[in-house]
């Protein structure tokens, strides 16, 4: 037909797209039905992480867009130690059945958790949260050598806090209960920490530098109190 031009896949195909990149973003409300996820693998392991035997979720922010695919992904509620970056690196693989609006898949915004679980006991110590504070810090330690107090077969949930330095050598030092649920467990930890826990130094500057730590250790199922605010200086990374 005169006047019409045939165009090639390819542009049809990137109009396509850049249109559905333009598409409105919706939040969760009465007309808007939540998509919800069909398919998500395991998510994996930092070798850190795995040492440190972590646990817990990050919360990642992302758009499900009308085809079911995950975009925009944004971390939410950090967890340290690399599985921030394993949890976005997770969600991407996640595919959905799409959110809609009365009837028709449209993009929204959703909050979706990423469970990181290692393996371990039941009454094994292990870590909850880690985090490192310097506004300057080009690389955070990163942990290299764990111990943890012996596990004993004894049913009580308990919860330990420590702030501590992890030195130019990548030694801990200056390490002090911030909480604890029970006196008791904190001598054992405080004691595996100083002998032996190992980093390989924040680097500051180009130089091997002393960067302040913030570790979060639970013992059993659950924290049987209020886990402390991180400082706001500190990340959790």
């Amino acid at each position: 037909m005169a006047g019409w031009i045939a165009l090639p896949r390819w542009a049809v195909l990137l109009s396509c797209t850049a249109a559905a990149a333009q598409s409105p973003v919706f939040h969760l409300g009465p007309d808007i039905a939540a998509p919800f996820v069909i398919a998500k693998p395991n998510p994996a392991y930092t070798e850190e992480a795995r040492l440190a035997k972590l646990e817990g979720s990050v919360l990642v922010s992302l758009v499900v867009d009308p085809s079911g695919q995950p975009r925009d992904i944004q971390v939410v509620r950090p967890l340290g130690l690399g599985l921030d970056e394993k949890a976005v690196e997770n969600a991407r693989e996640w595919r959905f059945k799409p959110g809609t609006k009365k009837g028709s898949p449209v993009a929204v915004l959703v909050n979706m958790e990423v469970f990181f679980r290692p393996q371990r006991t039941l009454w094994d110590w292990h870590v909850v949260r880690a985090a490192f504070r310097s506004p300057a810090l080009e690389t955070r330690p990163a942990l290299i050598q764990v111990k943890f107090p012996a596990t004993v077969d004894l049913e009580e949930n308990a919860a330990v806090t420590l702030a501590f330095d992890v030195g130019p050598t990548g030694l801990p030092r200056n390490v002090l209960v911030v909480k604890s649920s029970d006196a008791k467990w904190e001598s054992e930890l405080l004691a595996a920490v100083r002998g032996g826990w190992r980093f390989r130094p924040g680097i500051i500057d180009g130089k091997p530098a002393t960067v302040p730590a913030w570790f979060e250790f639970v013992r059993g199922s659950h924290s049987p109190i209020p886990s402390v605010p991180i400082p706001p200086a500190y990340i959790a990374r």
